[in-house]
């Protein structure tokens, strides 16, 4: 397990469980966590040891052999994996297309003397029936609702059962140094993280709180989706999902989402001669008559794909501007030179030190939580272009922050996100603006007559110890 760290609803552990039994040999399943990632931090090591300690619970109630290393300055993980694999007729892992997943899949396969096998768990329909990436979301809805009328794949293994399972636990032992740090605190304290990041407050990660949240959206919010969630507002007051961070570390999966909510909407069992046969394309309708239904499971389904088919055609190392289309391109080396009327330093926006108390407010929040609000999130985007030197400089800082303090971060959907701000997936815009030229541009002000936004800002002094501090009459 390196990306879809759970063993129900997974197609890798479903893979590796036939694989098991097949060669009649016993299944082993090793979850890591390697203490050099790029942005590592409390926030992140905590999140993740704490789906770990899940994945524990469930491995012991269905006798499995799961095998924990968190690696620290006295424990190191240096050859870990080929020592443990060395009698192994198979190894089985996560076909994850971003960070630093591909090439740790691609060393230990060179390095190991049994078959790798990499398995697609990224969506409901595996990336490969893509021939290619989408160039904007309205292009990838129709392919995807054309797939699903050929009919829905077969889904992992929703729930496993203890007898699904006998006969592959033979008890093997993990070598010296395995297992999880009984006191969590003390543990997390040993170490000198590159960033400096506290867990936020509230948050937890691991699979039971992530069915959690799922449940409270469906009964709860799932509803006000349509309307509710792009107005910024307190977490608990806006129609989202909350689901991101548990996603991205794979603690819950698209399809269990996907069932839920549908069943939810229809009060029953619901099944794919529900969806609209005559609409591909239809973000509202197409899988349910509920237009809530429809918007959540538009960006669920179409815009999580857009961002992980970018990855998946390409599994780029590194991520920058040369990956945008050639009509931004053009534009930026017109408007390179364009005056700004303002300038920060990285110092400065990461400590929400400018003049527009709407930008404040987003790095705030994402700093202090390790969320950030959609819409928020997009303008907090679109304002770094504008108040630096170059468009290279203003990815780099986008791509810092967000790595640095998102739970959600270092993800396909984190980096086409920034990169939408840039103009990708996303068609010019009239007319032309200083710095941007012909991409989207978004201001403070319109947000503001968009949206009311006292409780937001409210909240977010909240969060900053002084509830009047962000909020003007």
């Amino acid at each position: 397990m390196q990306a879809y760290r759970r063993f129900d609803s997974n197609h890798a552990f479903s893979y590796a469980v036939n694989l098991a039994k097949k060669h009649n040999k016993e299944l082993i399943v090793y979850e890591g966590l390697r203490s050099d990632y790029p942005w590592n931090s409390e926030r992140i090591h905590r999140f993740i040891i704490e789906g770990m300690y899940d994945n524990q619970t469930r491995a012991d109630e269905l006798n499995i052999n799961y095998w924990t290393f968190v690696e620290s300055k006295s424990n190191p993980a240096r050859g870990i994996l080929k020592e443990i694999s060395k009698n192994a007729v198979a190894i089985v892992t996560d076909d994850f297309p971003c960070f630093i997943i591909p090439e740790q899949t691609a060393k230990l396969a060179s390095k190991v003397g049994c078959p790798l096998y990499a398995v697609d768990s990224n969506s409901l329909l595996p990336l490969s029936r893509f021939a290619k990436e989408a160039s904007a979301a309205r292009i990838l809805r129709i392919w995807i609702h054309k797939e699903f009328l050929k009919g829905i794949p077969e889904k992992a293994k929703p729930k496993w059962r203890k007898e699904d399972l006998a006969d592959l636990n033979q008890n093997s032992k993990p070598p010296k140094g395995f297992g999880l740090p009984k006191d969590l605190d003390s543990f997390l304290k040993t170490f000198e993280f590159k960033d400096l990041v506290p867990p936020a407050k509230g948050m937890k990660g691991g699979r039971n709180e992530a069915l959690k949240i799922l449940k409270t959206f469906v009964t709860k919010k799932l509803d006000e989706y349509e309307t509710g969630r792009s107005n910024p507002n307190r977490p608990d007051l806006t129609a989202t999902s909350g689901l991101s961070p548990y996603l991205h570390f794979g603690h819950i999966g698209i399809e269990e989402i996907f069932d839920l909510v549908l069943q939810t909407a229809t009060e029953g069992k619901w099944n794919p001669e529900r969806m609209s046969h005559q609409k591909p394309g239809d973000r509202e309708h197409f899988y349910s008559e509920s237009s809530s239904v429809g918007h959540f499971l538009d960006e669920l389904i179409t815009w999580r794909d857009i961002g992980y088919l970018f990855f998946w055609k390409d599994k780029p190392h590194h991520i920058n501007l040369e990956n945008l289309p050639d009509w931004v391109k053009t534009n930026f080396n017109k408007h390179k030179s364009d005056t700004r009327e303002y300038l920060y330093t990285l110092d400065e926006f990461e400590s929400a030190n400018t003049h527009d108390e709407l930008w404040n407010a987003a790095q705030t929040e994402l700093v202090k939580t390790g969320r950030m609000h959609n819409y928020m999130r997009m303008l907090w985007g679109k304002k770094v272009i504008e108040w630096t030197k170059t468009y290279e400089e203003a990815f780099q800082i986008l791509e810092h922050l967000n790595n640095k303090y998102a739970y959600d971060g270092r993800n396909p959907n984190s980096y086409t996100g920034i990169l939408w701000c840039f103009g990708l997936f996303d068609r010019p815009w009239f007319p032309e603006r200083n710095v941007f030229g012909n991409v989207r541009f978004m201001s403070s002000d319109s947000t503001k007559k968009k949206f009311k936004m006292k409780s937001y800002l409210e909240y977010i002094g909240e969060l900053s110890g002084n509830s009047d501090s962000l909020f003007h009459d």
